[in-house]
């Protein structure tokens, strides 16, 4: 969130104490992400990241994640993860009045700009944690598999009538047509792969969730959405910038992980990111609680992560299989 809850500190503070034993000396907000609120703790001279949904309102879908994390944090994986830390009784995730919380260590490093034109060697270290991530052998812990789902398209068609939609309404639906169209050629691409050729992704690996410490070593963050995908899902992501974005990072990347994209895949994924942030702006600008300046970035997303996206496709599909 980029502004901070309703929600008092000196609760939070007691909450960490009595659910994880924690006395934190100081409590700072941090503006990132949209669905919950984020804070470092600092204990004696630890750092801690405190994870909050206000009301548990999306909460679900990240909890459930939670023992996939904690599988993969100590498993050796190549990168950092911030693997949560158990409750007194156990628990991945505690459930308080102001809503759900998890606590993880904060992890090292910083967010590099630009994504994804970012340094050859950090590229390649993303290759190669990519690499990992996709032979990981997930089992029960990760039940969340990619269907291939456009209802968001359908969420959108019940927005067309919007004030902030209707100037992009005439690309819109011919962009959700084409989603329609996708959608049916990437499900016969994975039909015709071993089992489906899903393996376990991260699926929102994108620069603001990657950090780069000073060994090399990256960080990686948020893994709310990870599921059973094709590894199209996550490399597509490095198509995923300012417009018009280079195809020399996935190039970089593909050269520690070696593997022919099918372009029906790339496209379905890319799209759907798009149309996907577009409705998701859309939905948060209904909320008359939003500052100026939330309301600012939502706008302003509607061309930079929606519109931008979708009408720079054809020329980024393009230069990748050039």
């Amino acid at each position: 969130m980029l502004s901070e809850p309703r929600v008092e500190r000196t609760a939070l503070l007691r909450a960490v104490d009595r659910q994880y034993g924690l006395a934190a000396d100081s409590i700072e907000f941090l503006p990132v992400g949209w669905t919950a609120a984020a804070y470092v703790l600092r204990v004696g001279g630890e750092r801690y990241f405190l994870k909050l949904w206000p009301g548990g309102h999306g909460a679900d879908a990240a909890v459930g994640r939670l023992p996939f994390v904690q599988r993969l944090g100590s498993s050796g994986f190549r990168a950092r993860v911030a693997v949560p830390l158990p409750t007194k009784t156990g628990q991945l995730s505690a459930r308080l009045p102001a809503g759900v919380m998890v606590l993880t260590p904060f992890l090292p490093g910083t967010t590099l700009p630009g994504w994804p034109d970012w340094p050859s060697a950090v590229l390649t270290e993303l290759g190669r944690t990519l690499v990992e991530l996709h032979a990981f052998e997930a089992g029960p812990v990760l039940p969340f598999r990619e269907r291939f789902s456009v209802e968001i398209a359908d969420e959108l068609r019940l927005h067309l009538a919007d004030k902030v939609v209707r100037p992009f309404r005439g690309e819109l639906l011919d962009q959700l047509d084409r989603l329609t169209d996708l959608q049916k050629s990437a499900r016969k691409a994975v039909a015709g792969r071993p089992g489906g050729g899903l393996v376990a992704c991260h699926t929102d690996l994108t620069g603001d969730n990657v950090l780069v410490a000073p060994d090399g070593r990256l960080s990686v963050l948020d893994w709310d959405e990870a599921r059973l995908a094709p590894a199209e899902q996550d490399l597509a992501l490095l198509l995923h910038g300012e417009q018009p974005v280079s195809v020399t990072p996935l190039r970089e990347v593909l050269k520690v992980y070696p593997r022919d994209l099918h372009p029906d895949l790339i496209g379905f994924f890319r799209l759907r990111r798009a149309v996907e942030d577009f409705t998701a702006r859309v939905l948060r600008l209904h909320n008359d609680t939003l500052s100026p300046d939330e309301t600012a970035d939502a706008l302003d997303g509607l061309d930079r992560w929606g519109a931008f996206q979708w009408r720079h496709l054809d020329e980024t599909l393009a230069q990748l299989h050039s």
